[in-house]
């Protein structure tokens, strides 16, 4: 796979199969109606040391939170619609201007994968031994880490 960054955005080129399906998935693990994901994503203010400000924060700010992060989520399925290509060259094209759904579509399915997996700090850091499904959402969880350092990168965003 090639990564270049352009004036526009970001063009990603001669993608593999298992690339753009890790891509293809963004979305609904981002989206996911799992109660421990949505936990996750969607975490207490002060992690239960103020119930009345985690409530305020509940019913105040998460339903805008909610809507933001969805409208997020539909711009990267807007983009991973545009995927063109066959075999092992697919290319991908993520606009500058959507560069802020990406990063929080990231993020979510990065939180949603960890918190579907039990995810720990020690499975992160490579300190237990892995196979199966667990070792595939930590892979997914360092592809979807590493395209989120290269957006986070442009210092113009």
């Amino acid at each position: 796979m090639e990564i270049r960054t352009t004036d526009e955005g970001w063009v990603f080129e001669d993608m593999d199969p298992l690339i753009v399906d890790l891509l293809r998935g963004l979305p609904d693990f981002a989206a996911t109606d799992d109660e421990a994901a949505r936990a996750r994503i969607f975490s207490s203010l002060t992690g239960g040391a103020d119930p009345e400000a985690d409530r305020e924060w509940r019913e105040d700010v998460g339903p805008e939170l909610r809507a933001l992060f969805k409208d997020h989520v539909d711009v990267v399925s807007s983009d991973l619609r545009t995927i063109q290509g066959e075999d092992d060259a697919f290319t991908l094209t993520i606009p500058l201007e959507n560069a802020r759904a990406w990063i929080h579509t990231l993020n979510q399915a990065r939180l949603a994968l960890g918190a579907l997996h039990g995810i720990t700090e020690d499975d992160m850091e490579g300190r237990l031994r892995q196979s199966g499904a667990r070792a595939f959402a930590i892979m997914q969880i360092d592809f979807y880490g590493m395209l989120l350092g290269l957006l986070l990168s442009r210092t113009d965003l």
